[in-house]
């Protein structure tokens, strides 16, 4: 009896594979001006994304201020990966962003937190260099204007 124990044991292990919870992961969220707005472009790692089990909710507080994003059942990418893109609408300085995924069966993800700057890095990279231009062509009109 004790034998027959043992090996149903024993098959019990071997038959049956691990349940691991896939929790929704934030993987990146990346901003970028529209008109006045800023737009986020937020990269979920989910899997399997198919209709009982799924991302529903995109939760995204900035400040005091949050709303959601309720969605259906995506796409994946070949890295089980989705994109979502959100509309913080206008925003002033550099806010700090919060993000979070909510699952139907595994529940909400770990938050992402970031900031937001107002412009986007690109446009803020071109002001810079017509910053910098203005000033060498200004610095050497002056040094002309002097040696003359």
């Amino acid at each position: 009896m004790v034998v027959v124990l043992a090996m149903l044991s024993l098959a019990s292990f071997c038959l049956t594979k691990p349940a691991s919870a896939i929790v929704p992961e934030i993987r990146n969220v990346v901003p970028y001006p529209v008109d006045s707005s800023t737009y986020l472009n937020v990269t979920v790692y989910h899997t399997p994304e198919i209709s009982t089990h799924y991302v529903n909710v995109i939760m995204v507080t900035m400040d005091t201020n949050s709303g959601s994003l309720t969605i259906g059942v995506q796409n994946l990418n070949p890295d089980d990966t989705f994109f979502v893109q959100y509309d913080l609408g206008p925003i002033s300085g550099t806010p700090t962003v919060h993000v979070e995924a909510h699952c139907i069966v595994n529940g909400w993800s770990v938050e992402w937190i970031g900031p937001v700057p107002e412009y986007s890095t690109p446009a803020l990279m071109l002001a810079m260099v017509f910053a910098l231009s203005a000033a060498i062509l200004a610095f050497h009109r002056i040094k002309r204007h002097i040696h003359k």
